[in-house]
């Protein structure tokens, strides 16, 4: 391979990743990702729906209160609600299937059969054991943020056909029932195991609430932990901040939602009484926290700052794909939803996209720290809509203030100067890419 490399970060980073690249591992989780982004393309704008133009809480009916008629917006959000789990909200049973689809079938095992298998295991381990609902499942784990169980279950499952079941022979991989009867005898021992395996492992789950105590203990950490000096208050939120962006680069639950869901912590209720007693947000006595520094700089585009790698395509990115999924994934990501655009481009486990995607919202969240500690702008102390635009979350945020709009636009200009060179990489990468293919022996 001969390529000419402005300096040695970028030779090393390009090299590194081809090598990377190379990986069964890495070669099924990113045909799995480009798998699941017709879903997340289209949950996204169903998400879109739901939360700005139909919300209650949204964003437009926040603007125009009496935009919406209730028995209408029942009969909309329904349809839409529905549409939203069955896609974007479905998006790890989706994967799951793909990871041991690619997995089985690069060891020459029935690859339908075992993404039928690991999406039965999925099932069964996320479900919850209630009285209430008949059926009933933890939502985090199928969606979004459960990615990286999802990736891993379905990689396990395809290891467990390799390990207890033959290959399948030629005659088999015809249609007729003889074959469909020999498929089945030769996949029966590993999707026992793998079926077993997921019902000892749901009771240990249900028992021990495993699957939120995790993220419930984080949480709980990042909005029970409080301070009055501002030095602390400052570590804190970017401690969480960086912990978030690595979780959710590796499609798993971090502390803060991009669209600001979660309830807001002592000091933001603070900072609000603050704010209605005195008529302004300028010297609130918490200037640091996670509605003034992240929800307000860091997730222009959602986690990761990913409006900024958008336009950093559209400016410089000459590949097609590359171009196609930033068009597509604009008008989402304006209202923070940045899941087509992880899964199309993809973004997801993607190694020359992870320091820019830390990067970006740190830095802006820095340049916002700086802005506040000079008194050039009023902390975000107000609460914002769900679905608000990016650059529009800290002037809300401030009631208004023309300097917080102004230090948004920078924050975006930021972001797209740090994604600038890592999208000119990662299309030199992908012209490398079919030779990646080859090298890594990922059979198509």
């Amino acid at each position: 391979m001969k390529t000419k490399f402005n300096n040695k970060f970028e030779e090393k980073l390009i090299l590194g990743t081809l090598k990377i690249q190379k990986l069964l591992i890495y070669r099924i989780i990113q045909r799995t990702l480009l798998l699941i982004f017709p879903f997340a393309l289209f949950g996204s704008f169903i998400k879109v729906i739901q939360t700005v133009i139909i919300g209650k809480e949204g964003f437009l009916t926040d603007v125009f209160p009496n935009l919406s008629n209730d028995f209408i917006y029942l009969q909309i959000d329904n349809i839409a609600t529905v549409l939203y789990n069955l896609s974007l909200g479905w998006v790890s049973v989706i994967a799951v299937f793909g990871a041991a689809k690619y997995t089985a079938k690069h060891f020459n095992r029935d690859d339908q059969l075992a993404g039928i298998t690991a999406m039965s295991s999925l099932l069964i381990i996320d479900y919850t054991y209630s009285k209430v609902q008949a059926v009933s499942f933890h939502p985090q784990i199928l969606g979004l943020r459960g990615l990286l169980f999802a990736f891993f279950l379905g990689i396990f499952v395809g290891w467990i056909f390799k390990k207890t079941s033959r290959p399948i022979p030629d005659h088999v991989t015809h249609f007729g029932v003889s074959s469909v009867t020999e498929r089945s005898f030769i996949s029966a021992k590993p999707i026992i195991i793998c079926l077993l395996l997921a019902m000892v492992f749901s009771i240990l789950v249900n028992v021990t609430y495993y699957a939120e105590a995790p993220g419930n203990y984080i949480n709980a950490l990042a909005s029970e932990y409080n301070s009055k000096s501002p030095l602390s208050q400052l570590i804190k939120t970017f401690i969480f901040s960086i912990y978030t962006l690595v979780m959710s680069f590796f499609g798993w639950s971090g502390t803060y939602s991009p669209n600001g869901t979660e309830k807001m912590d002592v000091l933001s209720n603070i900072n609000l009484y603050y704010a209605l007693d005195k008529h302004t947000a300028w010297n609130a006595p918490n200037p640091f926290t996670s509605s003034s520094l992240y929800h307000a700089f860091a997730t222009f585009g959602g986690t990761g700052a990913t409006l900024g790698l958008i336009i950093a395509i559209l400016i410089i990115g000459k590949d097609n794909d590359y171009q196609t999924v930033a068009k597509l994934a604009i008008f989402p990501s304006l209202f923070n939803i940045g899941s087509a655009l992880m899964a199309g481009i993809p973004v997801f486990f993607n190694v020359i996209f992870f320091i820019p995607y830390i990067l970006a919202p740190v830095a802006d969240m820095a340049m916002a720290a700086l802005a506040i500690q000079l008194h050039l702008m009023p902390p975000s102390v107000y609460p914002v809509p769900i679905g608000t635009p990016g650059p529009l979350i800290a002037f809300i945020g401030t009631n208004g203030s023309w300097q917080a709009l102004i230090f948004s636009i920078i924050a975006i200009i930021i972001s797209t100067l740090i994604y600038i060179p890592f999208v000119k990489m990662a299309i030199k990468i992908k012209g490398y890419d079919n030779l990646s293919i080859e090298e890594g022996g990922l059979n198509a």
